[in-house]
């Protein structure tokens, strides 16, 4: 079986040592100072299983082959990329294919199996022309580049009237992560992930996240409300915008997107769940625990004080690329001591948000550009709008 920290034995201690570097260097956390866990990679040498059974780095070449990790290289070490390239291959096989499965990154017997008919069959992924037509410099017409045309019409709309939190942001001297409008980037090259926050107020999990990559979107419930703060000064408010995100640990347990340096700027609200104009008096602070990070199954509850501003990814359901609600609910865990606890449950959906941008994005760049829009944005794109309330109402019937 190889897991995560599996390594084929032919792999020298110079290279082990070089990828336990290359993860701190990353995550800017060293290995051990991560919270023991299944999260923690620990090295151990894969047994021998037989001549039948797959090394570690003929893993890597046969889902580099096969389109689920473009930038995979076959260094024999079983890693978090190749952890999240196994993920993400078991779940096409679950969510598109419908074999039976947990998408859990252990690769068995019953994983090696599905990668050998692809293997033999000549299979690639159903995105294989998007991918294309992405790596061409003109992505196919469809949804992907709706999103791309609304988001450079946002753009265009906040340079020539920013709101007075733009202004904010574009005059403070203060460093962040946060870009200025003049600064937004929305070309199809990066991993674009938008929050859309909901003209409700009400810290719940009702918001939508939509994931554009190499040509394709998905799609993520969750929340990008503040939850609560032990703060005197109040809640903090991620502001409005584009802001540089890249992998990290959250509270140094599990993986998730980070500021990737000094932090984001935030508005601390005095009055709870609303923004006024006072608060906005009060100016930005830059602050770089602002995570987008996993929030259990998803249940119909309240954001409460663990959020402290993060935006949260919930584990129940995603829609996939093709448009379609896939439901993880069968083995998404309710927290970290049920994923420790229970080998088959995951985080369900959150994993596929982070195999997707480490696997299928691993040959970019590893900045994330998080761009957090407000409700209203959407009126530039009313289409858009109303598939991303339908989107809602399907989650939120799912989630019963």
């Amino acid at each position: 079986m190889i897991m995560l920290g599996s390594f084929d034995t032919n792999t020298t201690a110079a290279a082990r040592a070089a990828y336990l570097e290359q993860v701190r260097t990353l995550t800017r956390v060293a290995i051990g100072d991560v919270v023991a866990g299944v999260d923690r990679i620990e090295l151990t040498p894969l047994a021998p299983a037989g001549s039948t059974s797959m090394s570690v780095a003929q893993v890597q070449g046969a889902l580099t082959r096969a389109g689920f990790f473009p930038g995979g290289v076959a260094d024999g070490i079983c890693g978090y990329r190749t952890q999240s390239a196994i993920r993400l291959f078991q779940e096409y096989v679950r969510a598109i294919e419908r074999q039976d499965g947990v998408p859990d990154g252990r690769f068995g017997p019953g994983t090696q199996r599905h990668l050998q008919r692809w293997l033999d069959g000549g299979l690639q992924p159903d995105w294989t022309d998007a991918v294309a037509a992405w790596r061409s410099g003109t992505p196919a017409p469809g949804e992907y580049a709706d999103w791309l045309v609304l988001l450079n019409a946002v753009k265009r709309h906040f340079s020539a009237s920013p709101n007075r939190m733009l202004q904010l942001v574009a005059a403070t001297t203060i460093r962040s992560d946060t870009r200025a409008v003049a600064e937004w980037d929305f070309g199809h090259a990066p991993i674009h992930l938008v929050g859309i926050r909901r003209a409700e107020k009400g810290n719940t999990f009702d918001d939508i996240f939509v994931l554009l990559i190499k040509g394709l979107v998905f799609k993520f419930q969750g929340s990008t409300e503040p939850g609560a703060s032990t703060n005197p000064a109040g809640r903090p408010f991620l502001v409005q915008g584009q802001h540089d995100y890249h992998f990290g640990w959250h509270q140094r347990k599990y993986l998730a997107l980070r500021p990737q340096g000094a932090g984001v700027l935030v508005v601390r609200s005095r009055n709870n769940d609303v923004l006024d104009d006072a608060d906005l008096a009060n100016g930005l602070e830059a602050n770089a625990t602002i995570n987008i990070h996993w929030g259990g199954k998803g249940l119909k509850a309240d954001v409460k004080s663990w959020s402290e501003g993060c935006q949260v990814i919930n584990g129940s359901v995603y829609v996939g690329h093709r448009g379609e609600l896939l439901n993880c609910g069968a083995f998404a865990a309710v927290n970290n001591g049920e994923v420790a606890s229970t080998p088959s449950r995951t985080r369900g959906a959150f994993n596929v948000l982070v195999d997707l941008v480490t696997a299928l994005g691993s040959d970019l760049p590893p900045t994330v550009l998080y761009t957090l829009l407000v409700e209203s944005d959407l009126d530039l794109a009313p289409a858009l709008k109303q598939g991303l309330a339908e989107v809602r109402s399907q989650v939120i019937s799912a989630l019963g």
